[in-house]
């Protein structure tokens, strides 16, 4: 077994760790700190988990980071990245963006400072070039790694003209609170490192930034998690160890500590800060390792006074406190994230983390700054670390780094291979982890931040208005590309579903007002959006629509919400489209030649020939019900594939005739019949209910799942033919599918899933439509009804999965994308219906009044299919 070292036990030193642990690898893991997590520093105070390195995850621009979390089961909550500025202590200019313009303009005077109003314009001037324009920066260098990248930030600012304003009161902040240091470093930034970073992380506008999420509970959450995951697998985690010398040897690795003890391994990771690997790695290193590791500059809390590695003698306190004077001095600037500006040539920031960890208000409020020029009041806790530098030094050397990536068996990572967050720290363990395995490692990219048009917006308010008033059961929660998140929680605290949407286009909001129904269909198939959980958030977000349309006809004795059935259109807006879909389902009404051409459409496609068992046991109870025996002549309405037809005559020995409107079906079971040897006891024929002859008599009438697509104007007529053809002892069993009857007449004049792709010309019919057509068109009446709905919710999470698995052979056939994820819809919209009981199944036994020939025995139940 391979045995490989890794020091450091922050986020990249973990990860590789947890994926070598997970492929089987001997690994050790050395920590010098007495906790791991590095940067995710984690305190109790007041049963209050309040973290010093805290980390917060754009869903966008931090993929593998939510990926990973979620792989291990780590809840995340929503947080906040409000910003403010107060300069000399608030006599400067000070404005927030937490609460709008009351925070914009928490310093009243600005509303009329005409310098402030050309700040707000150079503002949105800055964000157009550096995004808009055709990307005139960013893209042309993103593609171009063989372009200048010396172009410092202050380079940027005199080429574009900035003001001195926007830059002591915007841009100087927002480098700073990303990476503390003096406001000279922050101008000697690599600009293309600066602006992309600002970029994937919506820091470029004012408002409207992506909302963001932070580890419940506190960031220890998860390496608490990841530690148990460790050593659940057999890693040997040595903590207040440190390591001080990592050598190459003939075979391997030598992992020496500071204690003296020695251990050989074939392979290294060093998972440490740039100049703390340098001094690891001691006079070995070679020429390359110092050239571009020594190339990362940190910010530390002092001077290195052992080696000459460059590092920035400025420190970089921190202190837990709970004074108020290390905020703006405008209570309605307050922001998540408050730059208090620079002093002594240090960077101050002050975190609020009741916003930042969204755990409320407290009696006093947790603060958390960075270099305050005197020790806060109230202070709780003190701590120190280093931060990266993005110089123009150190984006060439990353794009150098893979050249000394395992040269001596050492593997290098840490967050200074992006921008020192979580996310860059994450992939890098990543990558040198699989770069040990000797595997290519296939990391999440960001999309690119959504921009809908003008209809888009007022799409996307209208929809998320209504939703946040709609939803009352568990959560759904839109993620946009991009980052922007919108959250709806229902008040039923008992109902645990969560669904996350994620949306890759804004048209979703268009065609959700304006198709309701259809068009959340339509945004599915078309790949406007999908969901997080790829098995259960799509008959999860179901099952949230129909709990909220349940609860608002309870909620309400309004026309209007009593009558809103559950498929139906949830947006008045919808009406006009709902009513060209009426008119398209109208004319696809089941007339008899329309009735062919609507059912081909279904079923000449394929069938899923799974759940065998379960489809047995179904064929034998309605076997069993319908009281054939081998004298009988027994009639299928809607044989299908002839599944049941031969399984009636294995079973009973009887006659059956079997009818459907589909050649391929025809076909298909035409060929079992005779596989089966059964052409004497079968017959099969491509013909209309209503083309039946009315002189042959059948004892025994069977129909399962074609009533559905008969259609609401032809229910009586199918009943007449019924009766016309069942001999006067007879029996006819249906099993159909059933729509509730409070809002059946809304359901069948409006737009919907189901007809619309599905079974086109058809109409779920409910129990009273049923009861009605055959007091009104047969003498038959109701013997027996069983609704065994319920059990049809596992059925079709099976045809699901099923169908799933088998991706890769039906796109094979020719069908594309568009194809499967219809039918993923199909098969979710279906079993939401019937794990909430809002449609049911029934199987139901039709008899003729003094039918004493068959229903002689008085004690002889029926079966029940439950």
């Amino acid at each position: 077994m391979m045995r490989v070292a890794v020091v450091g036990g922050g986020i990249s030193g973990l990860v590789s760790a947890y994926v070598l642990a997970k492929e089987g690898v001997n690994v050790t893991l050395y920590e010098k700190e007495d906790y791991l997590g590095g940067h995710a520093k984690t305190v109790n105070v007041d049963g209050i988990h309040l973290d010093l390195g805290f980390m917060l995850f754009n869903p966008a621009t931090y993929p593998d980071m939510i990926e990973f979390l979620e792989s291990l089961g780590i809840d995340m909550e929503l947080s906040e990245l409000s910003f403010a500025v107060s300069l000399d202590g608030g006599h400067g200019c000070e404005w927030g963006s937490r609460n709008g313009l009351s925070s914009l303009f928490a310093q009243k005077k600005n509303v009329f400072n005409p310098y402030f109003w050309q700040m707000i314009r150079e503002i949105i001037k800055f964000k157009n070039d550096v995004i808009r324009q055709d990307s005139i920066y960013l893209d042309m260098v993103d593609n171009n790694l063989n372009m200048d990248h010396n172009e410092t930030l202050e380079q940027f600012i005199k080429s574009k003209g900035y003001s001195e304003l926007f830059v002591k009161a915007y841009l100087i902040p927002i480098c700073g609170s990303i990476w503390p240091c003096s406001s000279e470093r922050a101008l000697s930034f690599s600009t293309f490192s600066v602006l992309s970073f600002c970029r994937n992380l919506q820091h470029l506008q004012l408002f409207g930034r992506s909302q963001w999420l932070t580890v419940k509970g506190g960031s220890h959450a998860y390496v608490e998690k990841v530690k148990e995951e460790l050593v659940s697998r057999g890693v040997q985690v040595i903590t207040n160890c440190e390591v001080e010398l990592v050598s190459t040897l003939a075979k391997g690795c030598l992992v020496r500590c500071k204690d003296g003890s020695e251990e050989t391994y074939e392979s290294c990771i060093i998972a440490t800060h740039a100049p703390d690997t340098l001094r690891l790695l001691g006079d070995e290193a070679t020429y390359d390792e110092r050239r571009i590791l020594g190339a990362f500059q940190y910010v530390y809390r002092g001077y290195d006074d052992d080696h000459n590695y460059p590092m920035i003698a400025i420190g970089s306190d921190i202190f837990l406190h709970h004074d108020k004077n290390l905020m703006p001095q405008k209570p309605a600037a307050w922001s998540a994230i408050n730059f208090l500006g620079c002093k002594n040539n240090r960077i101050c920031v002050t975190y609020w983390l009741n916003i930042l960890q969204n755990f409320g208000e407290t009696k006093l409020p947790f603060l958390v700054t960075l270099n305050p020029e005197q020790t806060p009041e109230n202070t709780l806790f003190k701590w120190s670390t280093g931060h990266l530098v993005p110089s123009v030094a150190a984006f060439k050397a990353a794009q150098e780094l893979e050249s000394i990536q395992g040269k001596r068996r050492i593997w290098f990572c840490s967050a200074y291979q992006g921008y020192e967050f979580h996310e860059d720290g994450l992939k890098a363990g990543m990558v040198a982890a699989y770069g040990i395995l000797g595997r290519c490692c296939s990391l999440g990219t960001n999309p690119k931040h959504m921009e809908p048009s003008w209809k888009e917006l007022g799409a996307r308010h209208f929809v998320t208005r209504f939703l946040s008033s709609y939803i009352t059961t568990g959560c759904l929660t839109l993620l946009e590309d991009g980052g922007t998140m919108y959250t709806f929680e229902g008040n039923n605290m008992k109902n645990s579903l969560k669904c996350v949407v994620k949306i890759h286009s804004p048209q979703f909001y268009w065609k959700i007002m304006t198709q309701a129904d259809l068009g959340l269909a339509d945004a599915y198939i078309n790949g406007d959006f999908s969901l997080d959980d790829k098995d259960k958030g799509l008959l999860n977000l179901f099952m949230i629509f129909i709990k909220a349309s349940i609860d608002s006809t309870n909620a309400s004795n309004s026309k209007l919400k009593r009558n809103r059935g559950w498929w139906t259109p949830i947006f008045l807006t919808a009406g006009l489209a709902s009513a060209k879909f009426f008119f398209k389902h109208y004319f696809r009404k089941n007339s008899l030649t329309q009735a062919r051409r609507n059912i081909s459409r279904h079923y000449d496609l394929n069938e899923d020939e799974d759940l065998k068992d379960a489809q047995m046991r179904k064929m034998s109870i309605l076997i069993e019900k319908a009281r054939i025996d081998s004298t009988h002549e027994v009639l299928d309405i809607g044989c299908g594939w002839g599944s049941f037809v031969i399984e009636v005559v294995k079973q009973t020995g009887c006659k059956c005739t079997g009818i459907t409107l589909s050649m391929e079906q025809l076909k298909l079971a035409e060929k079992r019949v005779r596989d089966a040897g059964l052409q004497d006891h079968i017959k099969l024929l491509l013909c209309d209910y209503r083309e039946l002859p009315k002189t042959f008599k059948y004892d025994r009438i069977i129909s399962v799942g074609m009533i559905e697509a008969v259609g609401h104007e032809y229910m009586e007529e199918f009943f007449g033919c019924c009766e016309s053809v069942l001999a006067d002892d007879g029996l006819l069993v249906l099993q159909f599918i059933s729509y509730p009857d409070e809002s059946y007449d809304e359901y069948r004049r409006s737009a919907g899933f189901i007809k619309e792709y599905i079974f086109p010309g058809g109409c779920l019919p409910s129990l009273s439509r049923v009861t009605s057509a055959m007091a009104t068109a047969s003498r038959l009446c109701v013997e027996h009804a069983e609704n065994i709905g319920i059990h049809y919710h596992q059925t079709l999470r099976w045809w699901r999965k099923n169908f799933m698995r088998k991706h890769s052979e039906i796109l094979a056939l020719g069908f594309d994308e568009k194809f499967i994820r219809t039918w993923e819809y199909y098969f979710d919209y279906c079993a939401a219906g019937f794990k909430s009981r809002t449609i049911g199944d029934y199987q139901m036994i039709f008899s003729r009044p003094g039918n004493t020939n068959t229903l002689k025995d008085p004690y002889r139940s029926w079966p029940s299919a439950c």
